[in-house]
C-alpha cells in the first residue's frame, strides 16, 4: 500500500502528489473528514507547498476535499444515502444519453482506447485489497469519463466528472466481488460503442447504473 512517506522521483511531482493522497483517501488510510495541512503533507512528502496545493485543488475540484474558510482542507465527509440516491438519479438521466451519443460519435481511436480501458479492468478481475480496488477505481473513473468526453456534450461531462468518485467511496465498504460484476457490465457498454449501436448503449449504460445502485441498496 502506498503510504504518506518521502516522494522522491521529481517527474510529473503535483500528479505523483495527487495520486499518494488520492490513495489514502480511497483506502481510508486519510479518514473523511481529516484536517489536511498543507504545510504537514509538504514536510511529509518532503516537497514543496506548491504541488500539495495544486493536488488538494484537484482534489476539491472532484469533491474529495472540501476548502474551508480561514481553517484550510479536510477531507469531505461518506455521502449520506440520500446524497447518493440523488447522484444516481442525475445518472440515470445523463449517462445513457451521453453512451448513445459516443456511439454515433466515437473514432477508431477512442473506441480502442475505451476497449483498452475495459481490458485492464478485465486481467485485474482478482481483486482482493483496498489498494487493487483503488487501481479499478482510477480505470472505472477514466473509462466513463472518456464516454462522456465522446459523447461530444462538455457540459454535462463536466458536471458528472466529480461524481464517480463518491460512488467509489461507497463502494469501498462493499464486498471486493461486486467489481467482477461491474466489469461485465463494462464489457456490454464497451461492445456496443464498438458496434457503434447507440440504443445498446444507452441500454447498457442504464443497466450498469441500475445495478450499481442496487449493489449499494445491499449493504
Amino acid at each position: 500500500m502506498n503510504s504518506l512517506t518521502d516522494i522522491r522521483r521529481p517527474v510529473a511531482l503535483t500528479e505523483e502528489v495527487y495520486a499518494r493522497l488520492f490513495d489514502q483517501m480511497m483506502t481510508h488510510g486519510i479518514a473523511p473528514g481529516t484536517k489536511l495541512s498543507v504545510d504537514a503533507l509538504a514536510r511529509t512528502l518532503n516537497v514543496s507547498q506548491t504541488p500539495i496545493r495544486e493536488a488538494l485543488a484537484r482534489l476539491e475540484a472532484q469533491g474529495l476535499v472540501v476548502k474551508v474558510h480561514l481553517v484550510g482542507y479536510r477531507v469531505a465527509e461518506r455521502l449520506e444515502h440520500g446524497r447518493l440516491d440523488q447522484i444516481y438519479e442525475m445518472r440515470l438521466l445523463t449517462e445513457p444519453h451521453l453512451a448513445a451519443l459516443a456511439a454515433r460519435n466515437i473514432g477508431e481511436k477512442e473506441r480502442a482506447e475505451l476497449s483498452a480501458l475495459w481490458q485492464n479492468m478485465d486481467t485485474g478481475a482478482a481483486f482482493r485489497t483496498p489498494e487493487d480496488y483503488t487501481r479499478f477505481s482510477r480505470l472505472d473513473e477514466e473509462f466513463h469519463g472518456s464516454i462522456a468526453a465522446a459523447s461530444g456534450n462538455k457540459v454535462i461531462a463536466e458536471a458528472l466528472s466529480a461524481l464517480h468518485v463518491h460512488v467509489h467511496l461507497f463502494r469501498m465498504s462493499q464486498p471486493l466481488t461486486a467489481i467482477s460484476d461491474a466489469i461485465v457490465e463494462h464489457r456490454r457498454i464497451a461492445a456496443a460503442l464498438a458496434a457503434a449501436d447507440p440504443d445498446a448503449a444507452a441500454m447498457a449504460m442504464r443497466d450498469h447504473i441500475l445495478n450499481s445502485q442496487r449493489r449499494f441498496a445491499q449493504e
